[in-house]
């Protein structure tokens, strides 16, 4: 093999660490650091360097294993000028010192030819004062490639360094609590390996693991680079210049950037080895230094730690698995989805890495004394190599598919992490050594410690207490790395002697699992644990893993055992179910397509929400006061709840008591827990089983006395077991006290891990679905309406959990209906000329059951509707006014809404007034427009005569309408016309400069013009104008987040609204309704200010679903003024929090957003009338109004 670089320049004499290294801590009297972590080679590296001395030296070294000197001494820089430094700058409140405002005061021109590594410069005084420090910097070799590229742990180095008086874990700092920094500077001498800062150690720094790596890489001739953390986050390394990247000791904080360059190269085919341990924890950002360079200031407020987003950037910056505020922040990713361990185990650690017979067969430990473990034996690497942090490999929904595992260590720990990264307390911890390969065929080795490079070399920092032995070099993990190495195609050059040469694997055939139990076909019933069993064997290498998934593929879950395997299953939905199992070989050949089963699995009588499978992520909290802890719930079948449960983490003690209330806090039952386990699922039992009401909510709770389990956000969606459900939003509930206190407090949608056993009442087996009629649904005439399955499907429901779909419509009423199950829509299409209420019956199906059937009501509007000034119903002050001239008498009138068209005219007739009548419309100047004499008239009343041709009105614009009488006789009402009067679109404005009530004496046809005493003749026009359209902010198939919440106080919700329509009105409310919000509801319209302007009632109202309630009158409504829809309940309203974090635009209707509004979604407190002035976190309580408009 071609001798590399490396193997070249570890032939060159190195220099002793008695020259190289400092002997002790470092010098404050002489101490810097490089501008940039890293330079390319053929540029200059900066030095800043704060010293009184006028004769210092920088000697330049290079970290190598040069015969096991370790260091080769590269260059030397003289300077013969003392260069004193300003205090540095930053932030201090927040922990940020930065030396930025430093002055370079010596430089070094790294050559062309130099080879990539990590460098150390040493700051030396020669002026006969002592004095000596480290400036770590990389050299990299861009634009070239290499078989390795090693990632320097520098973000660890720089959390931990305290120097200034504040690091990422204390110091300081005012702005935290504990005086920790929120922001770190690379502008600062490192300190880290001194100790000084808070929890900082040798561990943390270069010359441990790090150093030990890069010694016995260098010693076997690998082809290695190097490129500092910065680099592979913000600096923007391109990784896929490397077969493997590697990571190395205590490398804790990563970059958001960062990750996702590693998680991309793997994706593009890069190995990936993370020879660490506690790596990928917490999750850092970048920021420029006070000069304004790019990524030398390191930024992570631990949010974690603050339990809250403090952070003003919108990047989460606390540990990478903490899901409690993602989204809207971008945690929720635990590191074992890329590196297929997490860190779970605390400092400080001297433990012993062990492997089973069965775990020493994988080729990785080919020619060690591990592989030679015999039956029943198990092996042990070298003391210490587990510490001082180590990680678990869960067999969780983030563990990569197809991870193997080739050690396993299980031991009781001082400090296990049982939350996601602000608790540890004494728990026991299994360790395991992981291995799998990613869709690209990358392969992803996870040591899952700090201290495993400890085996490659003995020459590093130890660890911070200086109580452990020394950790010696373990031979079968320097071969184990010559195998790992040479299956990603990477081979050394001058392997050390005592190694034996390793090659890639030709094993391409994949293993084979059989499923023996259940079989084929078989029956099982929901949540009764299934023994899912069988055998795996291989061709060419050995069965490393067995997957089993339960959910088509979606997800895989290691099963135990190999060669005969079992995983245990408490299938969680009926229905027909498809076991799949695929085994891992341990060349990492997967098994396609996976061997499966299809089993039938039938609704239990009894069902819960958890199975013993679901255990919390978060185990222990913090909190030790005694509280109430709780879930809400309903069924949607009729039953009774005969037991709650709770998860019991070890750290739970004394007695625990159960509780059973409705939604109002009214206590149903109570149990207390006995004969609980150590840990695990607790259940106890009701004296008598409580009945429960389908739609009700309900909570199950347990008092305790802290230390309780609980997982922030798991609540953001529901959870269902069929007849059971655990809704999403504000569930989890708690309340401080003794025991017996209603628990109505909410935070985060917070799973405490509480459990209701609930007994169906029509026992096991299928249980007809329910369908619920539908209302709300409208169209205009002759229009077909097409309705989506789904918002059909949203008030329907099945107690064993299946799915449903409609499967047709039929029985129309007023219309026809078909129903598309390719479009899954049905469409009603109004019978002809039809308006008013239409009905259908769709029909429904679980699958499982015979069919049922609910109806669905839609309203028909008509597309023209006739309007007149006056109703049928009005009449004269003055029957006949006596006066028998021959008279055209008029009024006049304006349209307000558009395509509005004059039919005819109308006029109220005394007895008196008899002989021919002829009515006639006019334009306001006295162009006669149309005319229509009178037929088949009565004797009195109101008489009617039609256009030939309708006459269309041009919008806004004064017309007359008249009929002449040759008798007189008419009729008329004195001072009628003091007030304009207004019916639907139409407007007789009020007597004013061009008078209203007119007339003309004399022969027909005469324009009538003269007014007198404002009085009305009682002319009147008739009018089609097209049907106004009925707006709405939403839609039927909009529904809630959270349809019930269980709020059971008198509540007045509302949300404000403006239209842009210029001829808009109320016509009424609408609220969305859950099962439980019962009782009397009551709509109510007002202006922003709190003016009371209509109000009604809901009547007719179905069980859940859209209701609405239409006003005696429609409320004419100002174009871009702000109004507030509102309808009063009693109880469990619906929501969906952060809804008005933007507008709502439906046409012309708009809902401002909270922040534009001065608040939206509104709600107060009292009895029905109350103006709704509040509002919370922008909540859509699901009220709206009905407009109606051109």
């Amino acid at each position: 093999m071609p001798v590399n670089a490396i193997a070249l320049e570890n032939q060159k004499p190195g220099n002793p660490p008695s020259e190289w290294d400092l002997g002790g801590p470092a010098s404050e009297t002489i101490e810097g650091f490089a501008t940039r972590m890293s330079v390319n080679r053929g540029t200059t590296v900066d030095f800043k360097i704060d010293t009184a001395s006028s004769n210092y030296r920088v000697d330049v070294y290079r970290l190598g294993y040069y015969g096991g000197l370790g260091a080769r001494k590269v260059a030397t820089v003289q300077r013969n000028t003392p260069s004193p430094q300003p205090a540095p700058g930053g932030d201090p409140t927040i922990g940020l010192y930065d030396a930025g405002n430093w002055s370079v005061s010596a430089s070094w021109a790294v050559p062309a030819d130099a080879v990539s590594g990590v460098y150390l410069a040493k700051l030396v005084r020669q002026d006969g004062v002592a004095g000596a420090s480290h400036i770590p910097f990389v050299v990299r070799a861009d634009g070239t490639r290499h078989d390795i590229g090693f990632q320097t742990s520098d973000t660890t180095w720089h959390a931990y360094n305290g120097w200034g008086g504040a690091n990422l874990y204390g110091g300081n700092a005012t702005a935290a609590p504990d005086g920790r920094a929120y922001k770190v500077s690379y502008n600062r001498p490192i300190r880290t390996r001194d100790r000084v800062g808070a929890a900082a150690a040798p561990q943390d720094y270069l010359l441990s693991a790090e150093y030990a790596a890069i010694r016995w890489l260098e010693r076997n001739g690998y082809d290695v680079a190097y490129f500092s953390g910065v680099d592979t986050g913000p600096g923007a390394v391109p990784l896929t210049a490397f077969t493997v990247f590697l990571s190395t000791g205590h490398d804790e904080y990563w970059s958001g950037d960062q990750r996702a360059h590693v998680e991309a190269a793997r994706d593009a085919g890069v190995h990936l080895v993370f020879a660490s341990g506690n790596e990928v924890y917490w999750k850092t950002r970048w920021e420029p230094d006070l000069n304004g360079t790019p990524d030398r200031t390191l930024v992570c407020y631990k949010e974690t730690w603050a339990g809250e987003k403090i952070d003003p950037a919108p990047a989460w910056t606390g540990t990478w698995r903490d899901p409690s505020l993602s989204p809207p922040a971008d945690g929720g990713r635990p590191e074992h989805s890329l590196t297929g361990t997490v860190f779970q185990v605390d400092s400080y650690r001297y433990d012993v890495i062990r492997v089973p017979h069965a775990m020493s067969r994988p080729r990785f430990w080919r020619n060690t004394d591990v592989a030679l473990t015999p039956p029943g034996g198990t092996a042990e690497l070298a003391a210490g190599l587990l510490g001082y942090e180590w990680d678990e490999s869960p067999n969780d929904r983030f563990r990569p598919p197809g991870l193997i595992r080739l050690s396993s260590t299980s031991l009781d720990v001082h400090a296990y992490l049982v939350d996601h990264g602000r608790t540890t307390a004494p728990a026991p911890a299994t360790h395991h050594l992981t291995l799998y390969r990613a869709p690209s065929g990358a392969v992803v080795f996870g040591a899952g410690t700090v201290f495993w490079a400890f085996g490659l070399d003995a020459q590093h920092d130890e660890t911070s207490n200086g109580t452990y032995p020394a950790v010696v070099v373990d031979r079968d993990v320097q071969q184990a790395m010559v195998n790992l190495f040479a299956d990603m195609t990477v081979q050394p050059t001058t392997l050390q002697g005592d190694l034996v040469a390793a090659s890639a694997s030709t094993d391409t055939t994949p293993p084979t699992a059989v499923v023996t139990s259940p079989a084929n076909g078989a029956t099982l019933v929901q949540q009764q644990k299934v023994v899912v069993s069988g055998t795996a064997t291989d061709v060419g290498g050995v069965v490393a893993a067995v997957e089993v998934s339960t959910d088509g593929g979606t997800s895989w879950r290691a099963a135990q055992g190999t060669a005969n395997w079992t995983f245990d299953w408490w299938p969680r939905q009926p229905g027909q179910r498809t076991i799949r199992v695929r085994a891992v070989d341990d060349s990492l050949n997967t098994q396609s397509p996976a061997a499966s089963v299809a089993v039938t699995v039938t609704p239990s009588a009894s069902v819960r929400l958890f199975d013993p499978t679901d255990v919390p992520s978060s185990l222990r909290s913090a909190e030790s006061a005694a509280l109430e802890l709780g879930v809400r719930f309903s069924t949607n079948t009729p039953g009774s709840a005969t037991a709650v449960r709770f998860y019991k983490n070890l750290h739970m003690t004394g007695a625990h008591t159960a509780h059973l209330w409705s939604a109002d806090g009214t206590l149903l039952a109570t149990a207390a827990f006995t004969g609980e386990t150590a840990s695990g699922w607790q259940q106890a039992n009701f004296a008598a089983p409580v009945p429960l009401s389908p739609g009700a909510t309900y909570v199950a709770s347990y008092h305790g006395t802290g230390f309780y389990s609980a997982d922030p956000n798991h609540f953001r969606t529901a959870r269902s077991t069929g007849a059971l459900t655990a809704p999403a939003g504000d569930n989890g509930v708690y309340a401080y006290g003794a025991s017996g206190t209603f628990p109505g407090g909410t935070f985060r949608s917070t799973n405490y891990w509480v459990d209701v056993v609930f007994a169906r009442a029509g026992g096991a087996g299928d249980l007809p679905p329910v369908a619920g009629n539908d209302g709300g649904f409208a169209t205009n005439q002759g229009v077909a309406l097409v309705i989506p399955a789904a918002a059909l499907l949203a008030n329907d429901s099945d107690p064993n959990g299946y799915p449903l779909s409609v499967t047709g419509a039929d029985n129309p009423v007023n219309g026809t209906v078909t129903w598309s199950a390719a479009a899954q829509s049905v469409t009603f299409t109004p019978s002809a000329g039809f308006s008013g209420l239409a009905t259908f019956r769709y029909t429904i199906t679980n699958g499982h059951n015979a069919p049922v059937s609910a109806t669905v009501s839609v309203s028909v509007l008509a597309t023209a509707v006739r309007q007149t000034l006056f109703k049928p119903t009005d009449a004269p002050a003055v029957a006949s006014s006596g006066d028998a001239n021959a008279v055209n008498l008029g009024v006049r009138f304006r349209c307000t809404t558009t395509g509005a068209k004059a039919k005819g005219i109308r006029f109220y007739k005394a007895t008196q007034n008899t002989g021919t009548h002829v009515g006639r419309l006019w334009d306001a100047n006295g162009t006669l427009l149309a005319s229509a004499t009178f037929a088949g008239e009565t004797a009195s009343g109101w008489q009617e005569a039609t256009f030939t041709t309708p006459v269309d009105l041009t919008t806004n614009t004064t017309y007359v309408a008249s009929y002449h009488t040759a008798t007189g006789n008419y009729s008329a009402t004195a001072g009628f016309f003091t007030t304009s009067h207004t019916r639907d679109a139409l407007v007789a404005p009020a007597d004013g400069a061009s008078g209203n009530g007119v007339f003309v004496y004399g022969p027909s046809p005469a324009f009538p013009n003269a007014t007198y005493n404002a009085t009305n003749y009682w002319v009147d026009v008739v009018v089609d104008a097209p049907a106004p359209v009925l707006r709405t902010l939403f839609d039927v198939s909009d529904v809630p987040q959270t349809v019930t919440v269980a709020d059971v106080g008198p509540v007045q919700l509302g949300a404000k609204f403006r239209t842009a329509a210029s001829d808009a009105a109320a016509v009424g409310i609408r609220f969305y309704k859950g099962p439980q919000n019962t009782g009397a509801h009551t709509a109510h319209l007002w202006t922003a200010g709190g003016v009371l302007l209509a109000s009604t009632t809901f009547t007719g109202e179905t069980a859940s679903g859209w209701q609405e309630a239409t006003f005696g009158a429609p409320v004419p409504l100002t174009a871009g003024t702000t109004y507030i829809a509102s309808y009063h309940t009693t109880t469990r309203y619906s929501a969906t929090a952060a809804f008005f974090g933007a507008d709502r635009v439906r046409g012309s209707l708009t809902a401002p957003s909270s922040a534009s509004s001065g608040g939206n979604g509104l709600y107060t407190y009292g009895p029905a009338g109350s103006f709704p002035g509040s509002s919370f976190n922008a909540t859509n309580y699901w009220v709206d109004v009905v407009v109606r408009s051109s």
